[in-house]
């Protein structure tokens, strides 16, 4: 019983000894009425917007500095609903 709770202890001991904490932070996404931006680890700013005039006012609000922009066109397809029967 003895040897048990020690050994208990020193596992303890040794996993809480080995431990560190490791930073984390969340990105902070400003949402706009227009668009939304993110800047990730690399610095690099992740527009999003619906229309291509939005990302020019992004840009003007941001001030990224001199970069080239990438623009990215997105679609999302969503699957049709079954075809209802009539009565």
């Amino acid at each position: 019983m003895i040897v048990k709770r020690i050994l208990l202890i020193m596992l303890f001991a040794m996993t809480s000894s080995c431990a560190r904490k490791a930073e984390v932070r969340a990105p902070e996404v400003v949402h706009t009425e227009r668009y939304l931006y993110v800047q990730d680890d690399q610095g690099r700013w992740l527009i999003v917007t619906t229309a291509p005039k939005d990302l020019d006012a992004a840009m003007k609000q941001i001030h990224p500095g001199p970069a080239s922009v990438n623009k990215v066109d997105l679609w999302i397809v969503t699957p049709l609903s079954p075809k209802k029967r009539g009565h």
